[in-house]
């Protein structure tokens, strides 16, 4: 028999790894529509995208959910370190001036700091969710990547950001059952002599 008979909702690891998502989408949009703004590409955003990074995309941006390890525990639930890997890869071909890989970690590296900076920012540091939910964000760092499916006529260039996001995890508590009625005898040392305790 089923114990638990509440809906169980989202947890905050799923709810911070789609608002990490739309953070970022929406941020760089924003910037794109800044006066003199130096982002002209497409950003494709996802979140647990499997499917390989295709050439002809330019830009992508994958929001993943790496790991997690609790601490704090209590009836009510726990506190998480929950780590999320963000990757941008980038294509660029080769013209006159410059090769298409030398293009492709230029574009990598501009998106790699925008990513930072608005994962950073003062603003998001509880990423705009309700309050109790998010005890800090921290970008850990970023590790650069050669794919093995480049060609020469399109370079592919790639980064990972490591995200850490400290979350309140929380559970419903067990609200118990009523007792109509207490009854119970309590005897002095060994005698039959005693009180009597009786709760309606």
């Amino acid at each position: 028999m089923a114990l638990i008979t509440e809906q169980i909702t989202e947890q905050g690891f799923e709810v911070v790894r789609d608002t990490i998502a739309a953070i970022i989408k929406t941020e760089i949009e924003n910037q794109k529509n800044l006066p003199e703004s130096r982002i002209t590409e497409e950003v494709g955003v996802f979140t647990g995208r499997s499917t390989p990074f295709q050439q002809s995309e330019t830009l992508m941006i994958n929001v993943l959910l790496d790991s997690a390890n609790y601490s704090q525990f209590n009836e009510k639930g726990a506190h998480s370190s929950t780590n999320f890997s963000i990757d941008v890869y980038c294509t660029a071909k080769q013209n006159s001036s410059n090769t298409g890989g030398y293009l492709a970690s230029v574009k990598r590296d501009k998106f790699v700091g925008l990513v930072r900076y608005i994962l950073q920012d003062h603003h998001y540091k509880t990423l705009g969710l309700p309050l109790g939910l998010i005890m800090g964000t921290y970008v850990e760092g970023f590790e650069t990547f050669e794919p093995n499916n480049s060609q020469d006529s399109a370079f592919v260039k790639m980064s990972r950001i490591n995200f850490s996001v400290r979350i309140n995890e929380n559970q419903s508590l067990w609200n118990g059952i009523n007792i109509n009625s207490i009854f119970t005898a309590v005897k002095l040392d060994l005698t039959d002599n005693g009180y009597q305790f009786l709760k309606q």
